[in-house]
């Protein structure tokens, strides 16, 4: 069976590596930041080809930015390369549209100076045209390199152990037994004897029924060879040759017989996958957005929700925050997604007081009167 990209995908942990990476890059939110006071701060407006890159959210006509930023990630996790082409413009000739590309439809060559050349279904791109968003790449290469290409043995060989377990269990690979006899049948004979067995024990309802054979007829249980139930052992390493090649947790592809050595806890292991696997994906695209933006601006994308901790914890860090200095209150409530609050912006006003701002001397009670208590 020759790998391909679509032969690879029918490989379950292959699939499922690419779904985790896929899925992880499109849901987080993407911003267009800009340097203020030393700070990155997001901007007041952020550009249509950070909050709608490909022109779904106006009509179904195109993808949405959730849809086209997937497909990127699924062709850079199966070729190392994932394409799109500008296709609109503002009257700044700032980008404001992208169309995803198939690699198969792409032609990247280099110039005499080196740089790159684009050719879409034989047309020539400009550059300034085209969105190349590479992967692990060899020196003085064009192209990134695609994983399936490389791991085409260990994915070939977890397609063949699918496909035995499939034909073992589903195809009629394995017997269940033998009967045997010592007279004479025809294959007649021999076949109502088959018949009447089947009939006889098989099937929920017969499930457990005791047998009667007659005539000196005897019943052999065929079990599993040891060299046959080694595939199960076959897949299991499939699975993590999977994980290590896309630098997936093992538990994550459903591998939970083991100890792991991700972190202890869902925050620790998701800390551990956003460090080592997610963090150089997002830079991938931060990257290819930060080239569309006007000088001066790059796009973030933000991974607060892979390290979102519990309600306890997370109130715990917020008291800590704002005891430092460092979150007001509305900030807080920012976070967990509440409106802001009268006088929730004083950076210094105490937990357990009234606010900073308010006249010790004037006695009586602040305005807005005191907290309410639940």
């Amino acid at each position: 069976m020759p790998v391909n990209d679509q032969a690879a995908m029918k490989l379950i942990a292959v699939y499922a590596s690419v779904r985790i990476i896929a899925n992880t890059i499109a849901t987080l939110p993407m911003q267009a930041m800009q340097l203020r006071d030393s700070v990155l701060t997001p901007l007041d407006r952020q550009p249509t080809i950070v909050v709608d890159p490909f022109g779904g959210a106006i009509t179904a006509r195109w993808l949405s930015r959730r849809d086209g930023i997937k497909q990127l990630a699924v062709s850079c996790a199966l070729r190392g390369n994932g394409y799109a082409v500008v296709t609109a413009r503002d009257s700044l000739m700032r980008p404001t549209r992208l169309m995803v590309c198939h690699p198969d439809h792409v032609q990247v060559d280099t110039d005499d100076g080196g740089g790159r050349t684009y050719k879409v279904n034989r047309q020539p791109i400009d550059t300034a045209d085209m969105v190349h968003i590479i992967g692990m790449s060899m020196p003085g290469d064009v192209v990134g390199m695609s994983p399936i290409a490389y791991a085409r043995q260990a994915i070939g060989l977890g397609l063949a152990a699918q496909e035995f377990g499939a034909e073992f269990f589903g195809g009629g690979a394995h017997l269940s037994g033998v009967i045997t006899t010592d007279a004479d049948l025809d294959r007649a004979a021999a076949r109502r004897m088959k018949e009447a067995w089947e009939a006889s024990h098989t099937g929920l309802k017969n499930a457990h029924a005791v047998g009667i054979l007659s005539g000196g007829a005897k019943w052999t249980q065929i079990t599993v060879p040891p060299e046959d139930a080694q595939f199960l052992g076959t897949r299991a390493a499939a699975n993590l040759e999977m994980a290590m090649l896309y630098g997936i947790p093992p538990h994550m592809l459903g591998q939970v017989d083991r100890t792991t050595s991700w972190g202890t806890g869902i925050e620790q292991q998701s800390i551990g996958f956003l460090a080592y696997t997610m963090a150089d994906w997002l830079t991938m695209f931060q990257d290819a957005w930060t080239g569309m933006l006007p000088r001066g601006q790059s796009a973030l994308i933000d991974t607060t929700e892979l390290q979102r901790t519990d309600t306890a914890g997370r109130m715990a860090g917020y008291v800590q925050a704002r005891t430092a200095g460092i979150l007001t209150q509305n900030e807080a409530r920012a976070k967990e997604r509440l409106r802001p609050i009268p006088g929730g912006d004083d950076i210094n006003a105490p937990l357990n007081s009234a606010h900073s701002g308010a006249d010790p001397s004037a006695g009586g009670t602040p305005e807005g009167g005191p907290d309410e208590q639940p």
